[in-house]
């Protein structure tokens, strides 16, 4: 099979580094740009993970690809994902299985106008982000990827193989939405109040509980089967987190280009009008955002 990353940063780069143990057996592609490109030609993907080191090199390194790809994990962020598939639309047919792995909920609506491919959602849990072009760094042991019930008979041998820790999930959206009520509240109350994660918790508890129940009230109205007990498990998460870390929103935001405000905040506010709901704190964020 021909397997290619789209995304090589901190979500792209790992998956990345770890599937080219199947090179024996498939096709490792490498989809990258710019100095990350450049860096991985020269030593290749580098990835710094807790006490060791992964050196890849991928089957196939570059801005596009000539040939038809069986899987594509696309791991860009949201805002960059219909450019990344625009961009390989001659690699992809009706045959390819594209697997996006991004901070929202909606990437599949997102990109299936875009291609006669089969979408399938999935979300991952991992600490780590580009150190340097050519470098990613993960900086703690969690790793934990949810792929639908329907891809495991496909894919699970291949993650074995590479040592990847995946959960297949009869319930993806469910799944999707437990990670989006948290990165959605978190990501939006970082950047509005620009401050870390553990400071919202200290500082500003009440207002996140209230944001979590207002994203909690669209997903039941989406139809999502999730439990009232995972706002409590986002507020103990938040308790734990060091006091200054940042969500990768509002790094976004400080950066001054790119950024998630419309995947993690208004796209709740979007739902919400759907279903005449009200959510006036996410709208409140998001107008001063915005």
């Amino acid at each position: 099979m021909k397997i290619a990353i789209v995304g090589l940063g901190g979500v792209g780069g790992y998956i990345g580094a770890k599937l080219c143990a199947l090179k024996q057996e498939h096709e490792i592609i490498f989809i990258a740009r710019r100095e990350h490109l450049k860096a991985i030609e020269e030593k290749g993907l580098i990835v710094q993970n807790m006490d060791e080191e992964i050196i890849a090199q991928p089957s196939y390194l570059g801005s596009s690809y000539p040939g038809q790809i069986d899987i594509l994990f696309l791991c860009t962020k949201t805002y960059h994902s219909q450019e990344a598939i625009r961009s390989l639309q001659s690699s992809i047919t009706k045959e390819t299985l594209i697997i996006p792995i991004a901070n929202g909920v909606n990437s599949k609506a997102l990109l299936s106008p875009l291609t006669p491919a089969k979408i399938e959602e999935a979300c991952v849990y991992i600490v780590s982000h580009i150190k340097s072009p050519g470098i990613i760094s993960k900086s703690t042991n969690v790793f934990a990827l949810f792929l639908s019930q329907a891809l495991e008979e496909r894919l699970k041998p291949l993650f074995e193989k590479a040592g990847l820790r995946v959960k297949f999930a009869d319930d993806i959206k469910k799944e999707l939405w437990k990670k989006y009520l948290f990165i959605s509240a978190m990501g939006s109350l970082t950047s509005f109040y620009e401050k870390g994660m553990g400071r919202i918790y200290q500082e500003h508890q009440d207002e996140l509980k209230t944001l979590l129940e207002e994203i909690y009230s669209v997903a039941k109205a989406e139809g999502i089967n999730i439990e009232t007990k995972e706002i409590d498990k986002a507020l103990h998460t938040s308790s734990k987190l060091p006091l200054d870390a940042p969500t990768s929103m509002w790094l976004d935001m400080q950066a001054g280009g790119n950024n998630e405000l419309e995947s993690l905040s208004h796209y709740i506010i979007i739902k919400a009008k759907e279903h005449q709901l009200k959510v006036p704190l996410m709208q409140k964020i998001y107008s001063k955002l915005k």
